[in-house]
This record gives C-alpha cells, sequence and structure tokens, in this order.
C-alpha cells in the first residue's frame, strides 16, 4: 500500500519501468504537498507537488538560490559531475565552484549573461523562423515517410523527433550542417552515459561520459575560437564573443559553458517533447481525428504536449532565510526540490488533469521551469519546433500505429529519455 512512510519519487528503476512518479505526487498533493523527503542514497530534501508552491519559490529567487546546486542526484552522478567540474576548473584556471550555466547561477551574473543571449529568444526573432522551420519539418517528416515505404517501420525518437530540434540550436549557435549528426551523437553520449547503449565494449558510464564529454568541449572549443578570430557575427556565440558585463570582455571559459549547456538543453528536451507528443495523439485517436479535422487547434495542441511530457521533471533550489511555504517551515540551507510534472497534475488548477485534451483553453502548465526568472530561455524555440513538426507530421499520424511501447531511459532524476519509439503504417 502506498503511503507516505512508504513511497519513493527517486527510484530510477520504477521510473525506466513505469515513467514519472505520478500516483506518489498525487499522494503528497493530498497529504504533505511540503514533504520532508529521506531516502537512502540522497541527502533529505523538501519535496514540493503543488502547482501555487512551486510558482512562489520559482519566482522568490532572493529567498530560494540556484547557485548551490540545481537538481536531486545519486551520489554516483554526483561524484561524476564534480569530477568534470573538476576538470574543467583546473583546465581554464577558475574555481571548481563557479557557476557553469544559467541555471546554477543567481543574480546579478544570471541576468547579465541571460539579455546577452535573450535577444536571439524573443517571441520576433523565434518567428522569423518559422519558415526555415517548416521546411526542415516536412523534409524529415518526407524521409520518415520514405524509411516507412522501405524497411517497414521507423523509429521516431530518432528518425523525426530528434532532427529539428538538432537543426534549430545548431544553427542558432551557428554550427555547420555537417556537424550536426556529431553533435547530436556528443549531446546524447553525455546525458546517457549511464545507458549500456552509448557506451562502447568494456566501457564505464563515467569513461563514456568523459569520452562524449570531451569530443562536445573540443568541439565548442574549436567553434568560439574562430567566432573570436571573426567578431563579427549575428549567431549567439558570436554574441557571446562580442559582449560586455560591466565593461569587461567575457572569459573563453564562460563562453564555453554557456555554448555547451545551449545545445546540451537544445537537443534533448525537445525532441523529448516531440516524440510524447506523437505518443500522445497515437494513443488518443479522438484527439488526433479532432486535430486532423481542425488544425487551428495547433497551438492548443502544443501547450498540451508541453502540460503532458513535462520532460524536464525537476530543479532544486536552496533556502537562503528561514521562510514558510505551504505552511511549512523551511529552513535556512535546506534543499527544496521542485516537481514540475505533478504541478501539471495538480487538479486545483488543471479540470481532469489525466486527460490528454488539446481543446483546453487555459493551460497555466509549468514545463518551462515554472516562473521567475529562471524560466526556460528557450521556451518559444520550442514551442515553434513542436508547431512545425506537428502540422508537417499531421496527414500521415492517422496512417501510424505504434509497434512496441517506447524504450526509456532516467537520466539521474532530470529526465524520462525517449530512447526508441518504433511505428509503422496500418495495414
Amino acid at each position: 500500500m502506498l503511503t507516505l512512510d512508504t513511497l519513493d519519487i527517486t527510484d530510477e528503476r520504477q521510473w525506466s519501468k513505469s515513467g514519472y512518479p505520478y500516483a506518489e505526487w498525487d499522494l503528497l498533493r493530498r497529504e504533505a504537498p511540503v514533504f520532508w523527503y529521506q531516502r537512502p542514497g540522497f541527502e533529505p530534501f523538501w519535496v514540493l507537488t503543488r502547482h501555487e508552491d512551486i510558482a512562489t519559490v520559482s519566482k522568490d529567487t532572493a529567498v530560494f538560490s540556484s547557485a548551490q546546486r540545481i537538481t536531486v542526484d545519486p551520489p554516483d552522478a554526483i561524484d561524476m559531475l564534480q569530477g568534470e567540474l573538476e576538470l574543467r576548473a583546473g583546465m581554464f584556471g577558475h574555481s571548481p565552484d563557479d557557476s557553469q550555466a544559467l541555471s546554477d547561477m543567481d543574480a546579478p551574473r544570471h541576468r547579465h549573461l541571460r539579455q546577452i543571449m535573450a535577444p536571439c529568444f524573443t517571441p520576433k526573432a523565434i518567428a522569423e523562423l518559422r519558415e526555415r522551420f517548416d521546411e526542415l519539418a516536412f523534409t524529415y517528416v518526407s524521409e520518415l515517410t520514405g524509411r516507412l515505404e522501405t524497411h517497414g517501420e521507423a523509429d521516431v525518437a530518432r528518425h523525426l523527433a530528434a532532427r529539428l530540434p538538432v537543426a534549430a540550436i545548431c544553427e542558432l549557435v551557428g554550427a555547420p550542417a555537417a556537424d550536426w549528426d556529431d553533435i547530436f551523437e556528443w549531446t546524447e553520449g553525455t546525458i546517457g552515459a549511464a545507458d549500456p547503449d552509448y557506451q562502447r565494449e568494456g566501457e564505464s558510464a563515467e569513461e563514456a561520459f568523459r569520452r562524449n564529454m570531451t569530443s562536445l568541449n573540443g568541439y565548442i572549443v574549436q567553434l568560439v575560437q574562430s567566432r573570436m578570430a571573426q567578431p563579427t557575427g549575428t549567431d549567439i556565440v558570436s554574441r557571446l564573443v562580442q559582449a560586455r558585463i560591466d565593461g569587461e570582455a567575457m572569459q573563453l571559459h564562460e563562453i564555453l559553458y554557456a555554448t555547451f549547456n545551449l545545445l546540451i538543453a537544445g537537443v534533448g528536451t525537445t525532441r523529448n517533447s516531440i516524440t510524447d507528443g506523437i505518443r500522445a495523439l497515437l494513443a488518443n485517436p479522438d484527439q488526433l481525428r479532432m486535430l486532423v479535422e481542425d488544425p487551428s487547434l495547433t497551438d492548443r495542441a502544443v501547450e498540451e504536449i508541453l502540460r503532458w511530457s513535462a520532460v524536464a521533471p525537476h530543479f532544486v533550489r536552496t533556502c537562503l532565510q528561514d521562510t514558510e511555504i505551504g505552511g511549512q517551515l523551511i529552513r535556512k540551507g535546506e534543499t527544496v526540490a521542485l516537481w514540475y510534472p505533478s504541478a501539471n497534475r495538480d487538479e486545483s488548477v488543471f479540470e481532469d488533469p489525466y486527460r490528454f485534451d488539446i481543446t483546453r483553453e487555459q493551460n497555466p502548465h509549468q514545463s518551462f521551469g515554472g516562473h521567475g526568472p529562471h524560466i526556460c530561455l528557450g521556451r518559444h524555440l520550442a514551442r515553434l519546433e513542436l508547431n512545425a513538426i506537428l502540422r508537417a507530421v499531421l496527414p500521415i499520424l492517422p496512417t501510424l500505429e505504434t509497434v512496441r511501447e517506447p524504450e526509456l531511459t532516467v537520466q539521474h532524476l532530470q529526465a524520462t529519455d525517449y530512447k526508441r519509439f518504433i511505428v509503422r503504417k496500418r495495414p
């Protein structure tokens, strides 16, 4: 029987088998929405599961810091990541405690770095990419159709969903098309290093992580150095090279880290959203039929897919002073974990939250990291990618069926990642 004493939301094996622990989050929202979680292998932390509480913490960056840690990690992941931080720090001559991504920065540094990149991600800037994305999306769907005709089956995760996110983020950072396949392999191999499928024969998870990380870092170094040699472009890397913060140019390692994190975040999250969205439409033929009959519902369908998939399940904040959330005292120095898929199933916010419904008019999901200054920089880009793929694949979706349940892998409780989702044409 599931109780507060027996629930476990950090069992990666169960995530791989069944996906997100929604039953546990439902119980927590009902009985203990701010819950002190103590389980073997993890430092204790507060679990927040309600939409309202997660939004409150996300907005209050003066009390809840991102600089100490940003995820709940098992010990092996902590050791692996700490080793990489120390290696990088030794290479570039800075402290391993220095922030290496927007997600683990506090103001004012977070605000300054975000402002440099933000012009590339505004609604207006992203809207200008629509024609290009439509062209790419229709090309990729055409190639998927050809694969289905030739082989009888196709992997939605790899042969379709991964294609546009890779192209989109690579074009924004200025990486040539000839390098896109390599970048995809390196990013996947870095994130999924614990999965044997991403390891070479006799290779450990740490060795696979280091191999892919080294390749990706080496590529980014060359990309950044080429922009430094000709600092006149308009892509994101060029903007970082030309930027000034308090009158000072950014250091090489800061530009490298910003570029690295854009590539990692830009590839995986949207690929998983696209895959899960196609899976949801195939599993809900009434919704698919509705969308085929009325393509004007595409924007709402995109928002529902984002709510439904919530591919970045949590972030962590550190409390900087004693405060109260949901009637519970949170003490200075304690860790708070914000579980966004739970917020997206909060019955006090979403009517019939476990129904996939592309007609929802009000859909205040928190799939882009809640609210506040840390809301996902690439949210408009992700929406455009989803929109383009949906419009391109919609004509053939009713002709497809799932061959078998998707293969999932868990990336350190930070994502339930689609390895494969095989479909075929209906007889």
